[in-house]
């Protein structure tokens, strides 16, 4: 009996083409950077007792920083040589902080307020509402430009009064929008645009109150309606994050970090150490850190090295970053002394 083994041999050859072909469109732009370095040299300095959630800056040299705590240390400024802290006239309890260049520094505040910093002088830019409600949590605020951003936070809800009321509200020449949040949960800590797919993602935390599990919820805008893509318990080792880098929404799920392709999540890197934080910051797909309970690692497509420990564990934390071609910086909070910290990282 004659075998014909021409359709199996086409079958296996199509199969190794659109294996080739997958791999090299996933790759080729990954395959021209340069692995991250790890030859930092760290300074740190203590700003003082108070938290800082939020870190911002122009240049090495011209750092903010937001957080909570007395009046009177809410707002942080580097200048390259020392961090000197004070409070403004009218922000009261500061929590979103967001520059586009030295003379154009937002933050967000309680009642609803924005405030703006021309390099000169604070100023009220604008007064929120929404529902005729403005005891809005503002949590944070990201955008492309002056002209183009997001403010976003909650609203306390009628269960339990946790701020589980997502609210955002985009600013687009010059007129104000509040976006249609209706199927959100949870306030919204991150709001990022996706180059990739040009849409829009947004994190949510969704407080429990005792009643339900807490949870971090990834949501997906395609300019009319938001869809959950992703959701599971906000604790050490399951909760979710994103992060923007190098203009690509990475996705922190769980132990998993990810890219969104095609509408589906594609595996980036399995992090295996249970000392993993969920959550990362970074310059490229080959330059990625990673806050673990006991220090901060990097990631250069290679391997997972630490680059410092902390301290104090556990329950040490890092919030605000700030990352330069040739120095970082990352906001340390000691929860069991109360004291912040910048790690100032510099090549040579």
């Amino acid at each position: 009996m004659k075998i014909n083994i021409f359709p199996a041999f086409f079958f296996t050859l199509s199969l190794l083409l659109l294996i080739l072909n997958f791999s090299c469109n996933t790759t080729e732009p990954d395959d021209e950077l340069k692995p991250g370095r790890r030859d930092y040299t760290w300074t740190v300095d203590t700003i003082n007792s108070s938290a800082y959630y939020r870190m911002w800056g122009s240049s090495p040299v011209d750092l903010w920083a937001t957080g909570s705590g007395d009046w009177d240390k809410s707002i942080g400024n580097f200048d390259g040589y020392r961090w000197l802290t004070f409070g403004v006239d009218g922000i009261i309890n500061p929590k979103g902080l967001f520059g586009f260049d030295k003379n154009n520094l937002f933050v967000s505040a309680e009642n609803g307020r924005i405030w703006r910093y021309n390099g000169n002088t604070w100023t009220l830019f604008a007064e929120l509402s929404k529902d005729g409600q403005t005891n809005f949590a503002f949590n944070d605020i990201w955008g492309i430009s002056s002209n183009d951003f997001y403010v976003f936070g909650g609203l306390p809800d009628t269960i339990i009064g946790a701020f589980n009321n997502s609210v955002i509200a985009h600013y687009y020449n010059n007129n104000w929008l509040m976006l249609d949040t209706r199927e959100m949960n949870g306030i919204v800590a991150k709001v990022y645009k996706n180059s990739k797919d040009n849409k829009i993602y947004s994190l949510t935390y969704k407080a429990g109150g005792g009643i339900d599990p807490d949870s971090s919820i990834i949501y997906e805008y395609d300019q009319s309606n938001f869809k959950k893509i992703y959701s599971s318990i906000w604790t050490g080792g399951l909760q979710a994050d994103i992060y923007l880098i190098d203009n690509e929404v990475y996705f922190v799920l769980g132990n998993q970090i990810a890219r969104r392709v095609n509408g589906q999540f594609q595996s980036f890197l399995q992090v295996n150490n249970p000392k993993f934080y969920q959550r990362i910051w970074g310059k490229s797909s080959k330059d990625i850190f990673l806050l673990m309970t006991d220090g901060l690692a990097h990631y250069n497509r290679s391997d997972i090295q630490y680059l410092f420990y902390f301290t104090v564990t556990p329950r040490t934390q890092i919030f605000g970053v700030a990352l330069f071609e040739k120095e970082v910086f990352f906001q340390v909070y000691e929860s069991q002394t109360g004291l912040s910290m910048s790690y100032h990282g510099k090549i040579d």
